[in-house]
């Protein structure tokens, strides 16, 4: 069966301009993608004027699956140069070293008379929802909300020819905080380099504690053993601000962005501090964010 080409010619009148508007403004884009001669040639191929009025043959439909692949193209680039992006998404990282470490698990004669010891628990994911503003396709400005979890034992032991008594404290919790960060986005295209910094806007946390201790005392009639265990739960209060330093890449894909990144953070240290444990001063992460940037703002 043999098949008739389109009439194009007997299209509306009324679609000409807008036709013509949108060749003129995307051209070029157009000659980026194919050249500047390669375009020159389609329109002059397929009688399509961008300065005056339009025209369209029936020619065009040989260029038709070009000029969809074109269309998806401009479709990334247009949301690119969008001035205002927001972001919404979630980001998971590992934790290179523990969240916590030892300070000062003894004082005074204590440090003498027994032996201590701290361990920390593998417990190094971190998880949290993430909201964020691209800015002329350069600055980003991102407010994260970051879950972990953490765990840690302290051990105390005494041992003399009057007592012996072994105590051990066992730690488990979690703890929010919520950094605020500035990254500048470097070069153009659909994968780029970023890097920044910023600051914590507060840190949050529960615990429960555990203490078991164990005594046993060497009287003339014989030793005499006691044991106890007690058990309390608090909120974790006076955590120092973090201050962050990032860097990775930033994948744009549509309404999509995926986001490798590494980050360095840092916890002052409170040097008179007493507390037996305290925020590891020097924190390394690697993490994935996955945001989508449905929301765009115009000039």
């Amino acid at each position: 069966m043999a098949m008739r080409s389109a009439n194009w010619t007997s299209a509306p009148t009324a679609l000409e301009p807008v036709i013509d508007r949108w060749l003129s403004r995307s051209r070029p884009a157009f000659e980026d993608f194919w050249g500047q001669t390669e375009f020159s040639t389609i329109c002059s191929r397929n009688s399509v004027s961008v300065s005056g009025s339009t025209r369209l043959s029936g020619h065009i439909l040989k260029d038709m699956s070009r000029m969809a692949v074109l269309f998806f193209v401009l479709s990334g680039i247009a949301s690119a140069q969008t001035p205002v992006q927001l972001d919404f998404g979630v980001r998971g990282g590992v934790l290179a070293n523990d969240t916590f470490q030892e300070n000062q698990l003894c004082s005074g004669a204590g440090c003498v008379l027994a032996t201590h010891s701290f361990s920390s628990e593998g417990l190094r994911g971190t998880l949290g929802p993430t909201v964020g503003v691209l800015l002329y396709d350069r600055i980003e400005v991102r407010f994260e909300a970051v879950h972990r979890r953490f765990g840690y034992e302290i051990k105390s032991d005494v041992m003399n020819p009057i007592v012996m008594q072994h105590a051990r404290e066992t730690v488990r919790g979690h703890l929010w905080e919520y950094p605020l960060i500035a990254a500048y986005h470097f070069g153009s295209g659909t994968v780029r380099p970023y890097t920044g910094g910023g600051l914590g806007l507060g840190a949050n946390g529960h615990y429960t504690a555990g203490f078991f201790n164990e005594s046993t005392l060497q009287l003339a009639s014989g030793p005499v053993t006691t044991t106890s265990f007690d058990q309390r739960s608090a909120d974790l209060f006076g955590l120092p601000t973090g201050y962050y330093v990032v860097g990775g890449m930033d994948g744009r894909i549509s309404y999509l962005s995926i986001r490798p990144e590494f980050r360095y953070t840092h916890f002052p240290k409170d040097r008179g501090s007493t507390a037996d444990v305290i925020l590891n001063p020097n924190q390394f992460e690697f993490l994935i964010g996955i945001s989508l940037h449905p929301f765009r703002v115009k000039k």
